[in-house]
C-alpha cells in the first residue's frame, strides 16, 4: 500500500496539555508520522520549552506551532473537527475509530482539527461539544491512553488510509466561526425571548442545539439559510 501519512491540511491540537515531556513526546510522533500543524491551546507548561524540545529529540523545530487561549479559538478557522474520547458522554456524537476517522479526513479533503484533551482529565463535555465528531481508540482492558500514544495512533493510521477524495464543486462546509457565530446569535435571540427557563436548562439546551448543529457539519451556503430564517423569525415576532 502506498504511503501518505498526514495530510497537510490537518492540524493536531493538544488542549491544556500538562507536561511539557509529554508535548514534546506526541510532537516527536508527530514529526515521524509526517504532521506539519500543531496548535496548543492553554497549556499548564511553559511555551516555548526546552523540556518539550529535548522530549521531541529536537524534532519540534520541523513543527508549524501555534499558541491559542482557548478551544474554540484553535477550531474557529477549520471546517472539520474530531475529539478524542472514550468515556462515555450524555449526548449524541457520532463515533469513529482511527481508520474510519482517517478515511473520511482524506476523502473530505478540508482543513481540519484533531483534539487531544488533557492528560489527567481528557476533555470535558463542552469541549467535546464544540467538535463534530468523536474519535475512540479502542483497547482491549484501559481505555486511556497516554498523550503522545494517542497522537502517535491517529497519526500512524494516516500512514495506512489511501488517499480518495470527494468531489464537492463550488460548495464547501462551513469554518467552525461561522458555525458558533450562527449559534451563538441564536443563543442571543433564544435569551432575549426569555426561552431558557433556568441557567442549568440553558446550558443544558445550547449543548444540545450545538451537538445538533456540530454534527450536521453544514456549508457555508446552508449557514446563510438559517441565518436568514432566524432573522426573519426574529423580526418578525413568533407565533
Amino acid at each position: 500500500m502506498e504511503q501518505f501519512g498526514v495530510p497537510s491540511d490537518v492540524v493536531i491540537i493538544l488542549n491544556r496539555p500538562q507536561l511539557a515531556e509529554n508535548t514534546g513526546m506526541a510532537m516527536r510522533a508527530m514529526v515521524n508520522m509526517g504532521a506539519k500543524k500543531l496548535r496548543l491551546v492553554s497549556p499548564y507548561h511553559e511555551w516555548p520549552s526546552e523540556k518539550a524540545d529535548l522530549a521531541s529529540a529536537e524534532k519540534s523545530q520541523q513543527l508549524e506551532v501555534e499558541l491559542f487561549d482557548t478551544l474554540q479559538d484553535a477550531i474557529s478557522d477549520l471546517q472539520l473537527t474530531f475529539a478524542t474520547s472514550a468515556r462515555e458522554r450524555n449526548m449524541i456524537k457520532q463515533i469513529y475509530s482511527p481508520q474510519s476517522a482517517t478515511e473520511k479526513i482524506t476523502s473530505m479533503n478540508v482543513p481540519t482539527g484533531i483534539v487531544f484533551g488533557s492528560e489527567k482529565s481528557g476533555l470535558t463535555n463542552e469541549e467535546i461539544s464544540l467538535c463534530n465528531y468523536v474519535i475512540e481508540i479502542p483497547s482491549v482492558n484501559f481505555s486511556s491512553y497516554n498523550l503522545a500514544q494517542a497522537v502517535l495512533i491517529i497519526c500512524y493510521q494516516f500512514m495506512q488510509t489511501p488517499l480518495v477524495k470527494l468531489k464537492t464543486g463550488k460548495t464547501h462546509l462551513a469554518p467552525q466561526k461561522s458555525l458558533d457565530f450562527f449559534l451563538a446569535d441564536l443563543e442571543q435571540k433564544l435569551d432575549e425571548r426569555n426561552h431558557f427557563p433556568s441557567q442549568e436548562k440553558h446550558i443544558l439546551m445550547m449543548q444540545t442545539l450545538r451537538n445538533l448543529f456540530k454534527r450536521a457539519t453544514p456549508t457555508q451556503q446552508e449557514i446563510q439559510s438559517l441565518q436568514g430564517v432566524i432573522d426573519t423569525l426574529a423580526t418578525n415576532g413568533y407565533r
